[in-house]
């Protein structure tokens, strides 16, 4: 890099500052940096590769040991072909490990030099120097909360972390996502009894539940992919879909309950054919109280604050998204439900009617319902839990919340319809019929969010991964509305920052189905 970019730098930072002192308050760490950047951008531009220095063959060898992979590169990989400094590369990337620890076992990170990272401009060099810690997930232990088979309960923050936050004053944004995981609400489903949908993480949740390279590493039980779940919470993302919210403070709430984040029943299920019962706590609606009184104490001030999960863990992200908004007093406050929609059902004629008869009965919602509607008594919720949308959306008028979901999403339509109205989702006409209930409850749920200023909806209609099951999981690719360029990431950016939020509903759309990229192949492999 010429040292011509450090006069270019020098001279741009110069007038942003005094361009725009009164709308930007800078930092005083700010000031406090800039000799360390330019010194450190000096450095750099001595050492490239057009020096006229000489290194020993020993020396270069050295310099390409401890270059770190990208993400997408670590993920492409094979499992068995990885070596433990492979797999701790990307532990440090996803947040399951410190860069102190990496570097005290590897030594210091070194980077990638070639003709491509030499002609990157003054930008991209500081984003590269500055985005070197990931930032880490740390467990934290919920007191009294369990999970379906009565283990402990924990969930895992990130405080903003890292040379950006520093520069900038440490953030209080926060973003709280809900884990997905499907449902149960019998013996068969809470069970994982085979061609039955059931729920995640029966087992309980590991201690290593945010380690990828636990997860692939053949030698270490437990671990997950939940750290990349999300461009909304992976910092970094290597495809590029940040949104603003990857460098906020970072809560993940595990899904280990089998009742969306809502219920409050302990529930004994016995197989028919064996006798054989199972005790199963559906407790997500008291695990979510614990966690909401810890989050009061580890965030007692909140500018921003995103309440966002998907599927089951957008189910819970509505159910719930009043109780954090109450108890942490955010001076913001946002909503993205990503894939768990409650239609309107007050009879058999309705299509998810069945479902909510099913789940009041199996997790006592009626507990998590009746202090809804103690809290705003002027919409009755009692009888159709659908109304939760019009309650939200009166009780705050001001905050943004939005749902997305994929018009031929054949997993959550699935859960809704399949075995309440006896169909056989490997039978292709008898998944159409599931679909035609999903899309006439759309229609209703969309008919409710345009008579509300302060609700939208985006939805697509396929992405041919996860059985076209969740937008905002992985990447954005996929969820491109026609052929506008504007995708569910925009969508999101335009509920966070302010702007006037349009609601999408894309027609049919058939070559949705030809869109793929690497991401997608690989979670389709995975699953």
């Amino acid at each position: 890099m010429p040292l011509v970019a450090v006069s270019l730098i020098s001279s741009i930072t110069l007038n942003c500052f005094k361009e725009v002192p009164m709308r930007f308050p800078i930092h005083r760490n700010i000031l406090l940096s800039i000799p360390l950047l330019f010194f450190f951008l000096i450095l750099i531009s001595c050492s490239g590769s057009d020096s006229n220095m000489d290194v020993s063959d020993s020396e270069a060898e050295a310099t390409t040991d401890n270059q770190l992979r990208s993400v997408q590169e670590l993920l492409s990989m094979s499992p068995t072909d990885m070596s433990e400094q492979d797999l701790d590369q990307l532990r440090l990337q996803t947040g399951g490990m410190t860069q102190e620890d990496y570097e005290a076992i590897y030594g210091p990170l070194t980077e990638t030099e070639d003709e491509e990272s030499e002609q990157r401009d003054a930008q991209d060099l500081l984003d590269t120097l500055t985005s070197a810690v990931w930032g880490y997930w740390t467990k934290v232990d919920i007191p009294g909360a369990v999970c379906g088979n009565n283990t402990p309960y924990k969930i895992f923050v990130m405080k903003s972390t890292g040379f950006w936050n520093w520069l900038f004053g440490y953030t209080d944004d926060v973003i709280v996502y809900l884990e997905p995981g499907g449902a149960c609400w019998d013996y068969p489903s809470c069970t994982g009894q085979a061609g039955i949908r059931g729920a995640a993480n029966p087992d309980g949740i590991p201690d290593n539940f945010m380690n990828i390279g636990d997860y692939l590493d053949p030698n270490i039980e437990g671990g997950s992919v939940n750290a990349a779940i999300s461009p909304l919470i992976l910092r970094n993302h290597p495809t590029g879909d940040n949104v603003q919210t990857s460098n906020w403070n970072k809560v993940f709430i595990p899904y280990c309950t089998g009742d969306v984040h809502s219920g409050n029943r302990v529930a004994t299920y016995t197989d028919n054919a064996t006798g054989e019962t199972i005790t199963y706590h559906h407790v997500g609606a008291t695990n979510i109280e614990a966690v909401i009184e810890y989050l009061k104490q580890a965030f007692p001030k909140i500018d921003k604050l995103m309440i966002t999960g998907s599927s089951a863990g957008g189910v819970g992200t509505l159910t719930n998204y009043h109780f954090f908004r109450k108890r942490l007093l955010p001076k913001k406050s946002y909503m993205l439900n990503d894939s768990g929609p409650i239609f309107s059902a007050t009879s058999e004629e309705d299509n998810q009617y069945r479902l909510h008869q099913k789940i009041s009965q199996e997790w006592n919602t009626d507990y998590l319902i009746g202090k809804l509607q103690a809290d705003f008594p002027g919409v009755d919720i009692t009888g159709d839990f659908g109304q939760i949308h019009t309650l939200l959306a009166n009780a705050y008028p001001n905050d943004p919340l939005a749902i997305t979901m994929f018009t031929r999403d054949t997993n959550f339509s699935g859960y809704s319809y399949a075995r309440f109205y006896d169909l056989d989702e490997s039978d292709p006409a008898q998944v159409e019929q599931i679909l035609d209930l999903w899309s006439e409850d759309i229609d209703n749920l969309v008919a409710t969010y345009d008579q509300h200023n302060n609700l939208s909806y985006y939805i697509p209609y396929f992405r041919d991964m996860n059985e076209s099951h969740c937008t905002a999981i992985v990447e954005f690719t996929g969820t491109e509305y026609l052929n506008t360029g504007v995708d569910v990431g925009d969508f999101i950016n335009d509920v966070l920052n302010g702007n006037p939020v349009q609601s999408y509903r894309e027609p049919e759309n058939p070559s949705d189905a030809d869109v793929t990229d690497f991401w997608m192949d690989l979670v389709n492999l995975l699953l």
